[in-house]
């Protein structure tokens, strides 16, 4: 899909951007425009998208990148920092870090509409809820605060059978999934009820 003139176009739209939501899905934007494969916007920029908040990250899509790929997001005015993580400072000074973890998206994805023409990959919220409880099962109160938040957030919009579903998928090679996303959804349930939101 590479196309420069289109990823130089995304840019503008990010440094013009009102708020750091918009900015970074215009950023992620313009990545996408300038590599082959159709990328995928994962991790804490996601979060941030379906909480309607932002809480300063990285950028992190899900594609393969080529060199042809690497040299197109340098021409676009990234610098490449090391492997496949690039660095963006925008006209303000705000440094942002685009990376491209070796991963594929385990999950659903959905499409987002930026403008007209203009639309970005991003992993469903059922899909990214599991991934971030997946996260937590490293044990640290980031990556689970981080969990309870996108849960807490979106409460009323998610399709808890097709979390579940995955989840019992999941829990297959990763027994211990299962108490955490309980963990989760109780300390979500005593924040409900704390602010009467039940």
């Amino acid at each position: 899909m590479k196309d420069l003139p289109r990823a130089r176009s995304a840019l503008k739209r990010a440094e013009a951007a009102e708020d750091d939501v918009e900015r970074s899905l215009w950023l992620a934007r313009a990545a996408d425009l300038a590599i082959d494969a159709t990328a995928v916007l994962v991790g804490g920029a996601a979060t941030n998208l379906y909480t309607e908040m932002y809480v300063p990250t990285d950028i992190d899509m899900c594609a393969y990148l080529d060199e042809s790929d690497r040299s197109a997001l340098i021409a676009l005015g990234l610098t490449q920092i090391q492997g496949d993580h690039f660095e963006y400072v925008f006209g303000d000074g705000q440094r942002w870090l685009i990376e491209f973890p070796d991963t594929t998206v385990d999950g659903n994805t959905v499409s987002v509409r930026l403008a007209d023409g203009e639309y970005l990959r991003v992993i469903s919220l059922a899909s990214l809820i599991v991934d971030r409880v997946l996260q937590s099962t490293d044990g640290t109160t980031v990556t689970f605060d981080e969990a309870v938040r996108l849960v807490y957030a979106t409460f009323d919009r998610v399709d808890f059978s097709v979390v579940e579903a995955e989840i019992r998928r999941r829990s297959k090679d990763l027994p211990e999934i299962t108490g955490k996303y309980e963990a989760v959804m109780e300390e979500v349930a005593r924040l409900r009820g704390a602010t009467g939101s039940g």
